[in-house]
């Protein structure tokens, strides 16, 4: 019996990159484009949204939540479901494919909500057949609090609707429900020959680097070990031909050098078998030597990338966003802008927003309102607040009497 592959991560930064490696928009090297044919999205988007990470924001503009969600905070979890390879080939010739896939849809929604549950891709191209599903942490009650806390918020708050609809990963991603998701998910998945991996490993998440390096050195020393026996089965052979009186001793020692081997050649597809387990939850989105061709040959893709970020952190929209990096100009009466650098909004009305080339370095972009470099805009509009601020709290001289008129307290 093999082994159910379930695993689930909360991701970091950017989410498009992981949207274009399971949408295939960037072909990635493990991966053969003659077969991509055969990957299927089992979630329909909503009208008006085109990928994953569109159907993200979708869920969260949808869900109903009115906690304003931090910068930094974690939108969508990433699961990936599978088997040991040769079981999944194994379902796949016996044409229970369609089933499998037919029960992890049913098994994430019922584990995770449906309205959760917004992308769930199935990846042919590779050589395992997975699923790559994107669930959205929308959770309905208060928060988890630490003692402290709860202690507090008694003596001097009310308690808070326990209704209330919040994002929050780590609601979910708790110890007690990671064991739960997998003890679940062994259990759909037995009637395929998929069993649940040993319980309360001290098994843990290793970079992909470092992966690689102990898998390379664990081949190694097994195919050293194998050499070695081999070796020591030819000295056996040489030892029966030379003592033929003493066959019987030599015949012995050979068989068991021999059923030690044949049990070492036994252990290769039960390595091999957990090293694809491993490389499935290993398997990296995007090397980079590939970012690092896309940046030499397209130097203007990074810059795009870092102006639709900073577009995103002062707070345009998608679509508004989306519209500038083609090179639209954008209008707006009145708008509230956020700076990161001074962490304030600040107000501009009758606000031009394009996106233009700086003339010092034509492989620079920058983000213009009014003809002027929006950062330059920022700085410029917190020095009037500064000055302000200095200008209101000034001591004033009063001339008449011949005192200074400083604040009263």
């Amino acid at each position: 019996m093999g082994f159910a592959v379930l695993h689930i991560q909360k991701p970091k930064g950017n989410d498009a990159r992981t949207t274009a490696h399971i949408e295939r928009t960037v072909q990635p090297s493990n991966a053969d484009p003659d077969r991509q044919h055969l990957n299927k999205e089992f979630i329909s988007f909503p009208e008006g949204v085109e990928n994953r990470t569109q159907a993200i924001q979708y869920r969260i503009d949808h869900a109903g939540i009115t906690r304003k969600i931090r910068e930094n905070q974690v939108r969508a979890l990433q699961v990936m479901l599978s088997g040991t390879h040769e079981n999944m080939l194994h379902i796949q010739a016996s044409g229970k494919l369609d089933e499998w896939c037919k029960d992890n849809i049913e098994w994430l929604q019922d584990t995770f909500g449906k309205d959760n549950l917004v992308s769930a891709m199935l990846h042919m191209d590779e050589k395992t057949p997975h699923i790559h599903a994107t669930v959205v942490p929308v959770v309905t009650g208060e928060r988890r609090k630490s003692k402290a806390e709860e202690q507090k918020e008694g003596k001097k708050y009310k308690k808070k609707p326990k209704n209330t609809v919040r994002l929050c990963a780590d609601d979910i991603m708790t110890r007690d429900n990671l064991t739960l998701f997998q003890d679940s998910y062994a259990e759909r998945m037995e009637k395929y020959g998929l069993d649940r991996g040993n319980k309360g490993s001290e098994a843990r998440h290793i970079s992909t680097p470092q992966f690689y390096r102990e898998l390379h050195a664990q081949n190694q020393e097994l195919k050293e070990e194998i050499a070695y026996k081999e070796e020591q089965i030819d000295e056996v052979n040489h030892s029966i031909r030379d003592l033929y009186d003493r066959k019987d001793e030599a015949r012995e020692k050979f068989l068991n050098m021999d059923m030690y081997v044949k049990q070492k050649e036994k252990d290769i597809p039960k390595i091999e078998a957990h090293i694809e387990k491993l490389r499935q939850e290993y398997e990296p989105l995007k090397t980079q030597e590939e970012l690092n061709t896309i940046h030499k040959y397209f130097p203007l893709m990074k810059e795009r990338l870092r102006i639709a970020e900073l577009c995103e952190r002062i707070g345009l929209a998608f679509e508004s966003i989306k519209a500038l990096l083609h090179g639209k100009t954008l209008t707006s009466t009145v708008i509230k802008l956020f700076s990161p650098e001074h962490n304030r909004y600040f107000e501009v009305k009758d606000a031009q927003f394009k996106v233009e080339k700086v003339a010092e370095n034509p492989n620079k972009l920058k983000l213009s309102l009014n003809g002027e470099n929006i950062l330059d805009w920022f700085k410029k509009k917190f020095e009037e607040v500064k000055l302000a601020v200095d200008n209101r709290f000034q001591p004033k001289y009063d001339i008449e009497r011949g005192q200074s008129r400083g604040v009263k307290m």
